[in-house]
């Protein structure tokens, strides 16, 4: 990698303060950029759903243009101060909201803004930010610290290949989540279809209540259910709170995730539970959050596993059914908001007969294994960003010139779409995955053929091995992007 050189974070971006609206102005009217959209993208989405009421002198002052960097410049604590998103077009009518700042280039042929959207949300920039901040009643950023604040940078040339690698790495992650987001919508679909409107297929492949099949009524849930389904306490299940560890157990290169009352709390050196479990979180502000943990972690006691000793009551089932459970109902306390066992076990739940439970089984199990695969290779191909970040910051990884001719070229895979279909008697009720058309290259799948795109790939981006990075790991890198493109 090129020489490393310090700039004034003020002698390359010129800052702007956000708009300062008023609540009639919001909900209609053009694209407007939030505190909210800045603080969970590192790059803004390609469409802008906020709307705000604004002139076209204020479109003009407030634009949102390509290459612009947001920062979110006050919050309740540090650790939600200076949170970057970058624009990788333009927005037009677009403006942006006073709670940001928007850092725009003043020289080009400097800044790369892919890799600056990568530079700011690492853990050295954090820390940058987080001791130079203000905290008085709210943590705030202001023109006064960002002139202070350095920036140690590559040349654009290099700036842009290491930008370009890690916008790879992000966009195979968004494209999981987008699929993961579709597989948890057609499960949801499918619980409601079944377990709700009662229209699970009956012996005729038919919509069990639509199509006049018996129903009897219930006076504990007081109302209709189908003709020999059970209604069953929480005290059916087992139900127990894990050991909780402190914060300072954790640390951050801990090989196992750490789940609590925010999902994924941290990280630690042991887990306490080998396989993924369905937990309910049962403290604080996210107290009844509903969460599937990832096999091999360890459950704190802020969460409540939920667990049936019933082999055809499966996970699946569990898992869509709490959502249905009006678990919002039995939440206490009015400083610190919980959940007790003792409430939990109150609630109520409808369980069908095990051959209908072994039908959906078969549905939901496949959906859930799509699912969990592409959560375990998001984590992989985070844990690959964040390792390689770092290096291709400070120089210990870099790149060689690519050949000027290339005659092959890799595609990109089509993103997948999930759809659930309740059909004929014949097909009973299926779902599939259905890929949106796109153009792309076929190439077919073989080790030769990968083998192939790996060199390919290492030319096209010019990737050279150094320090303690080798062409194994590059190999890695490749086969973790490679791998869901075109299967194993």
């Amino acid at each position: 990698m090129s020489e490393l050189k310090l700039y004034k974070f003020a002698s390359i971006y010129e800052m702007s303060s956000g708009i300062s609206s008023k609540p009639e102005q919001a909900g209609h009217g053009s694209p407007f950029l939030s505190f909210k959209t800045v603080f969970n993208n590192y790059f803004l989405p390609n469409e802008l759903t906020d709307l705000m009421h604004t002139s076209e002198t204020e479109q003009k002052v407030y634009s949102v243009k390509e290459g612009d960097i947001f920062l979110t410049r006050t919050s309740e604590t540090l650790d939600e101060l200076g949170m970057s998103s970058v624009a990788l077009k333009d927005y037009s009518k677009a403006t942006f909201s006073g709670f940001l700042k928007r850092l725009r280039p003043i020289q080009s042929g400097i800044v790369y803004h892919k890799y600056m959207a990568f530079y700011l949300r690492s853990l050295l920039f954090r820390k940058t930010m987080s001791n130079n901040a203000i905290m008085t009643l709210r943590a705030s950023f202001n023109e006064q610290i960002f002139s202070y604040l350095t920036l140690l940078l590559p040349s654009y040339e290099e700036q842009k290949k290491a930008g370009d690698l890690l916008f790879l790495i992000y966009n195979k992650i968004e494209l999981n989540n987008r699929i993961n987001a579709e597989l948890e919508a057609v499960a949801k679909t499918l619980y409601d279809y079944w377990f709700v409107q009662f229209d699970f297929p009956d012996t005729d492949g038919k919509p069990y209540k639509s199509s006049g099949s018996k129903m009897v009524y219930n006076k504990e849930l007081k109302r209709e259910i189908p003709d020999g389904w059970k209604v069953k306490g929480f005290s059916f299940f087992n139900i127990y709170q894990p050991q909780t560890i402190s914060e300072k157990e954790m640390h951050p290169n801990g090989d196992y995730f750490v789940f609590g009352a925010n999902g994924i709390v941290g990280k630690y050196d042991k887990y306490n539970h080998e396989e993924s479990e369905i937990v309910i979180t049962c403290r604080g502000n996210s107290c009844g959050n509903i969460l599937k943990t990832l096999p091999k972690s360890w459950i704190t006691g802020n969460a409540m596993v939920i667990k049936s000793n019933i082999a055809y009551i499966s996970k699946e089932f569990i898992y869509q059914m709490l959502h249905w459970a009006g678990l919002n109902k039995i939440i206490t306390g009015s400083g610190q908001p919980q959940i007790t066992r003792t409430n939990l076990e109150t609630l109520k739940f409808v369980l069908p007969p095990e051959t209908i439970l072994i039908q959906f089984n078969d549905i939901i199990c496949s959906l859930f294994e799509k699912k969990h695969a592409l959560c375990i290779e998001n984590q992989r191909l985070t844990s690959l960003r964040d390792w390689l970040l770092p290096m291709l910051m400070n120089g210990q990884v870099g790149f060689k010139e690519a050949y000027k001719e290339q005659t092959q070229t890799v595609s990109v895979a089509a993103e997948a779409k999930v759809e659930y279909k309740p059909t004929t008697k014949n097909d009973k009720f299926q779902v599939g995955l259905k890929e949106e058309k796109k153009e792309q290259t076929q190439i077919i799948n073989l080790p030769q053929q990968q083998d192939l795109r790996f060199e390919l790939w290492l030319s096209n981006q010019g990737l050279a091995a150094r320090g303690e990075i080798d062409k194994e790991t590059l190999r890695e890198i490749f086969n973790v992007m490679d791998e869901e493109e075109y299967g194993k």
